[in-house]
């Protein structure tokens, strides 16, 4: 049996007005006159006439009540339809997010903004795109938020394939993914620190092809502050200088402009997100069939009508319909938007206007509106749009409009001109506590960024002292490993030196036995005939053999040390060898292991599968001609 209920049940609050009403009449029906009695019943209904009447529009006011409380007591199917709009969400990933001129890091709120704006598109379909040097398509259209939030989260300059800054690649792939789709037109969400301009030029040509919205949300302080890399050291250019990325949102603005979208600058709070999803171009829904159905109650009170046609019926007299719908009238009147506009227009001026818009918290139109600079200030800086706070507020020399740009200045990280517009303030009014309050924050946080940057200072002075470390020790090395090769070839040379004074000992001992040999033979032909000269040729005989005795001696000893300096040699090479095949079987046990773990570590990391998926996208297309900044 299908269930009985009221969709609407919230109508019979109108009970009561018409329970007001009924009495109201009755009270008004009892009334005294100056005229005699008798007259007065001659010339007014009889009572028993009234409340009949009354009790009939009782009836048809309840009858009504419950025809607009929508009794339902049926079912129907109907198709499931789908928003047919697309949008795009667009992610800067170049190295200039390392800065940390917004806590913890424009990196880090990056992602923590984009998160935040995902589960809110619940119409339509959302893609992702991460830019540096080239663009990537990281999803295409779905309608998982939670996926896409993943992915933003496993995102940094890091695994980029290409560094550098080309957000006009990065929108150019955004619509190439809506027209893959099959769409014509749809929104793209810009998450960016800056935009030069060629970037901008690029950017108005592209938009300019189709029925595209660009909508910028700028990260980033126009003081800015170094690229502190994932290392730990500085971003510098090739003059060795440390780079300061600086957010230029004057451009970041004029896209937004040109793509028909919403400007909006990093808030603390979620303001931001919200000024974005609320003047976002899918207000307006249009929808396209999917192939599943739904159930809905059907609203059965027109099924009451007839009855309240009956009702109606005696109160036909002249006057009462007309009176009864005048009244209704009277009470359900409210002028809509544009109505509203038009009667604002023609009895306010443009102040109140503006501050009608500022109450209900549209602070862009009511910054177009406000004609007074201090109102228009004030709504610029609700909004986020410091600069234009800024331009409208110098010149003025009252305590408010100081305090005002003092608070505009260190939103915008400017902050020794916040300190000096604080110190101004304080000179004429020197009791004034908001003043003195955020004196000391801005100080304080002046002083941490002097401090950072000491620290960082002194981080790259330790990096460059340890790279001129490592240098010397590097040419100490090499002058060493030189030294051992000079004297490794040394001994070689003298191993051969002694080898060939061995061989040479050799010969020159058999040329003398040679010698010696025929020397006695000599001797013995002539001693006979010389016998007068054989003490002679005996005493040279001794001295000869004597030689002949030490000049063996010597070469034994040559021959000695040469082996010696051999084996020493071959000791060192047999050294060498059993280290290297130590090492080398240690790396043939320890390398397949530690490649296992290497690629499951790596399956583990979600960003390392982003980076694959980007390099395969990289290598089926052309690399950019130029990667924008590169410092």
């Amino acid at each position: 049996m299908p269930s009985f209920e009221f969709l609407y049940p919230e109508a019979f609050i109108l009970l009561i007005p018409l329970a007001v009403i009924i009495v109201w009449l009755r009270s008004s029906s009892t009334h005294s006159s100056m005229i005699a009695s008798h007259l007065v019943a001659a010339m007014i209904d009889k009572p028993a006439n009234n409340r009949r009447h009354y009790g009939w529009v009782a009836l048809l006011g309840v009858i009504i009540t419950i025809s607009l409380a929508g009794p339902s007591f049926e079912k129907q199917a109907i198709p499931v339809s789908q928003s047919e709009h697309a949008r795009v969400l667009v992610l800067d990933m170049s190295r200039s997010v390392y800065a940390n001129d917004i806590k913890p890091s424009r990196l880090a709120q990056i992602k923590y903004k984009a998160q935040d704006l995902l589960p809110l598109l619940d119409q339509g379909q959302t893609g992702l795109v991460a830019y540096a040097g080239d663009a990537y398509t990281l999803s295409p259209l779905t309608t998982d938020s939670t996926t896409l939030s993943n992915l933003v989260q496993n995102l940094s300059p890091k695994i980029m394939p290409i560094q550098g800054a080309r957000a006009d690649l990065g929108v150019k792939q955004a619509i190439s993914i809506m027209k893959q789709a099959g769409l014509n037109q749809g929104e793209i969400l810009l998450f960016s620190d800056d935009l030069d301009t060629q970037e901008l030029e690029q950017i108005k040509a592209q938009l300019s092809e189709g029925n595209w919205t660009l909508s910028v949300l700028a990260f980033g302080t126009g003081a800015g502050a170094p690229i502190q890399l994932s290392d730990g050291s500085l971003l510098t250019t090739s003059n060795g200088k440390t780079v300061i990325a600086k957010t230029q949102l004057s451009n970041l603005r004029s896209a937004a402009r040109e793509g028909n979208g919403q400007f909006e600058r990093y808030r603390h709070d979620n303001q931001d997100i919200a000024n974005l999803v609320s003047e976002s171009s899918f207000d307006a829904v249009n929808t396209k069939v999917k192939g599943d159905e739904l159930e809905t109650k059907i609203n059965n009170g027109f099924w009451l009508l007839p009855f309240a046609l009956l009702c109606a019926l005696p109160l036909f007299r002249k006057g009462v319909i007309f009176s009864l719908v005048a009244m209704m009238f009277s009470f359900g009147f409210v002028p809509n938007h544009a109505q509203a506009s038009v009667l604002d227009s023609a009895f306010s001026n443009a102040n109140q206007r503006g501050y009608a818009s500022f109450k209900e918290k549209d602070y862009e139109r009511a910054s177009q509106e406000f004609q007074d600079a201090k109102w228009r200030a004030a709504a610029q800086y609700e909004s986020g749009d410091y600069e234009g706070a800024i331009n409208n507020l110098q010149g003025h020399s009252d305590t408010e409009s100081l305090y005002n740009l003092g608070n505009a200045y260190a939103q915008n990280g400017e902050l020794d001109q916040a300190i000096a517009s604080y110190n101004k303030v304080l000179q004429q009014e020197p009791e004034n506590a908001d003043a003195k309050y955020n004196l000391d924050i801005v100080q304080q946080q002046q002083q941490q960024q002097q401090q950072q940057q000491q620290q960082q200072q002194q981080q790259q002075q330790q990096q460059q002292q340890q790279q001129q470390q490592q240098q010397q020790q590097d040419s100490e090395s090499t002058s060493k490993q030189d030294q051992q090769d000079g004297k490794q070839q040394s001994k070689n040379d003298k191993s051969n030196k002694d080898k060939s004074d061995s061989s040479q000992s050799k010969q020159s001992e058999q040329s003398e036995q040679s010698e010696q040999s025929e020397q006695s033979e000599q001797s013995q032909n002539n001693q006979q005939s010389q016998s007068s000269q054989s003490d002679v040729s005996d005493t040279e005989d001794k001295s000869a053999q004597v030689k002949t005795q030490e000049q063996p001696q010597k070469n034994q000893q040559a021959q000695a040390e040469s082996t010696a300096n051999e084996r020493e040699s071959d000791e060192d090479t047999q050294d060498e060898n059993q280290q290297r095949s130590a090492s080398l079987s240690q790396q043939q046990e320890v390398d397949p292991d530690i490649r296992k773990l290497e690629q499951v570590e790596s399956v583990r990391d979600p960003s390392y599968l982003l980076r694959a998926q980007m390099l395969l996208q990289a290598k089926d297309k052309t690399a950019p001609s130029s990667t924008g900044k590169d410092w």
